[in-house]
């Protein structure tokens, strides 16, 4: 009597001989083969969201270790690598405009180990500022989120005559062209600020730009600037001292901690919201999982209770979002520091 084959013999035996016919045992080969791809598939990102990032990041900060941007970053970036498992290193590449750090991001690999700060004057600012700009904004670089947000405060020397900014817009009228506004260079947020303020009230003063808000501040203090705009972090204590005295805010809202000071539109000037924001950006065409890690980590880190009091500390405004609603304020910006530049005539090059 011949001997009953196994099932894994009838499974291999040709049709005829007692096996399976070969359409049945060729179903059974590409259904194995399909659960295979589909677990592949199903794998296959779990895989690659604990994979990233699998070493550390660099955060790269347009401006000088030390300004108030990069004290502010600092603890942002250390909740960062809390959050993401890795290190997040700060790298300062300071230059004029910060378009050597932009550039350095928006040239790096789409892989998000290496990302950047972007603010008003990086991403939106120098478009109009800067004939040939070399990165854009729009086509090289992929925003992750808005972090923070500082509103400028209009300052005058301690014994110039206008003690509130309806008492300075009727000096400088008095004196055209005569009142020395200081800044920290042409074309900073600063400097555009206070060209909103004259286009609104039909004043002209005398546009001196320094290297940093510091040189300016200092001779403010000397009393060799009349008027300068600054973000509050930057000239908080001068104020608190009374070596230079505040007569209006940018923000919508007062200033928790200049509560005596009013915003502009109470001062009689509408149209004048200027905060100075910034958020992080990576090299365009990184993976969008990637893109998403990076904002939630970013979104928690302002969450974080040592960056709460770091930006509470630096009168910060911390300003979590997603990367569309930082993308579509970039592009609200764009437009209006471009007339703004254009109105006042200023070039860069």
């Amino acid at each position: 009597m011949e001997r009953e084959r196994t099932p894994t013999e009838r499974l291999a035996a040709p049709a005829g001989t007692g096996g399976p016919p070969a359409a049945v045992a060729g179903r059974v080969a590409v259904r194995a083969m399909v659960a295979l791809a589909m677990s592949a598939l199903c794998i296959a990102p779990l895989l690659a969201r604990a994979e990233w990032p699998e070493r550390p990041l660099r955060m790269v900060v347009p401006y000088a270790a030390g300004a108030g941007v990069d004290v502010a970053l600092r603890p942002i970036a250390e909740a960062m690598g809390r959050e993401l498992g890795k290190p997040v290193v700060i790298d300062n590449r300071p230059s004029a405009g910060g378009i050597v750090g932009t550039q350095l991001v928006a040239t790096s690999a789409a892989d998000g180990y290496t990302i950047g700060y972007g603010n008003m004057v990086t991403l939106a600012v120098n478009r109009s500022f800067y004939t040939r700009l070399p990165y854009d904004p729009e086509k090289d670089l992929a925003p992750i989120g808005l972090a923070i947000g500082n509103a400028y405060v209009l300052v005058a020397r301690k014994d110039l005559p206008a003690n509130n900014l309806a008492e300075l817009v009727a000096y400088a009228k008095q004196h055209p062209g005569k009142v020395v506004m200081g800044s920290l260079g042409i074309g900073s947020g600063a400097h555009l600020a206070g060209e909103l303020v004259q286009g609104s009230t039909g004043i002209r003063m005398l546009h001196v730009p320094y290297k940093s808000g510091a040189q300016a501040l200092g001779d403010m203090v000397n009393g060799q600037v009349d008027v300068m705009f600054d973000n509050v972090s930057g000239i908080q204590q001068f104020i608190a001292g009374k070596q230079i005295k505040a007569l209006a805010v940018t923000s919508p809202q007062r200033v928790p901690v200049l509560p005596d000071v009013p915003t502009m539109e109470e001062s009689g000037i509408r149209g004048i919201d200027v905060v100075a924001w910034g958020g992080l950006v990576a090299p365009a065409g990184t993976p969008v999982p990637v893109i998403r890690k990076l904002n939630a980590a970013l979104n928690k880190a302002l969450a974080d209770p040592a960056v709460v009091k770091a930006n509470a500390a630096l009168s910060i405004e911390a300003m979590p979002s997603t990367p569309e609603a930082f993308t579509s304020l970039i592009r609200s910006e764009v437009p209006r520091w471009g007339a703004t530049v254009r109105r006042a005539g200023i070039k860069a090059d």
